[in-house]
């Protein structure tokens, strides 16, 4: 019974250690690992049809709808998983469709998250083997009930890590793309604000750049004194050699 319970304990042990599973998911050529997502706001140019040619493309392309939203007839809000091989194509396609409002794409690196998964994992599948060859082994009633136990609780631990092991795959090998297609009747001048506005706007960017102008200048003043100093020689030539022909 003790010998049982020891190598129990030893068994779970080993299923914190980090051992790599075989068979990386991760497309990078270097081994790493990245999740991709981007968001895109688009106005039609042609709105009828336009969210209906959206859709048809992500499914064409093996992406996955995850979340649509309709606000009236102003705009459409998607969410979808694309295919990393397929999103500059669906991309592309989407911008195609008019007005490119607004682009935004980021990139975060989840190679270490990605490598304590595996590790943890192929760690849990050991126990899971080595446990399973104890039960096959257990002679006694209690023997059979504290490996049985064991198992269980095992096999929980690896179904969950799996199931994380799955999400870390779903995002390296696709974007999550949110869509958000606007009606061009309700996109205000250039998505800019009204006319007073943008001009509010540009008078304070002047005074912003007008400013700078003044950093500018104040920076190079050697070069203010070099070029004064040089009209001064130059006068002083031109006079002395004004004064020498009428002489």
């Amino acid at each position: 019974m003790q010998r049982i319970i020891g190598a129990i304990g030893i068994i779970l042990l080993w299923g914190c250690g980090d051992v790599a599973v075989g068979g990386s998911y991760s497309p990078s050529s270097d081994g790493s690992a990245h999740n991709l997502s981007a968001r895109i706001e688009v106005a039609p140019k042609q709105w009828e049809g336009a969210s209906d040619s959206v859709e048809t493309w992500a499914t064409r392309m093996g992406g996955r709808l995850i979340s649509r939203e309709k606000n009236q007839d102003k705009s459409y809000v998607y969410a979808f998983r694309i295919p990393t091989k397929r999103f500059e194509e669906f991309v592309s396609k989407v911008k195609n469709l008019g007005i490119l409002i607004n682009e935004q794409i980021s990139l975060s690196d989840i190679t270490r998250e990605v490598t304590d998964i595996e590790a943890r994992l192929r760690a849990k599948e050991e126990a899971v083997q080595r446990l399973q060859g104890l039960l096959a082994r257990a002679n006694t009633p209690s023997e059979i009930l504290e490996v049985e136990k064991a198992l269980q609780t095992a096999l929980a631990e690896r179904d969950e890590l799996r199931s994380l092991y799955e999400n870390q795959k779903l995002l390296v090998e696709s974007v999550r793309l949110d869509i958000i297609l606007r009606n061009l009747r309700y996109v205000e001048y250039r998505e800019g604000g009204s006319y007073w506005l943008q001009l509010w706007r540009s008078l304070a960017a002047g005074w912003d750049g007008f400013i700078y102008f003044t950093f500018a200048v104040a920076y190079l003043w050697w070069f203010w004194l070099l070029l004064g100093v040089g009209i001064l020689l130059i006068r002083w030539w031109l006079r002395r050699r004004r004064v020498r022909n009428s002489a």
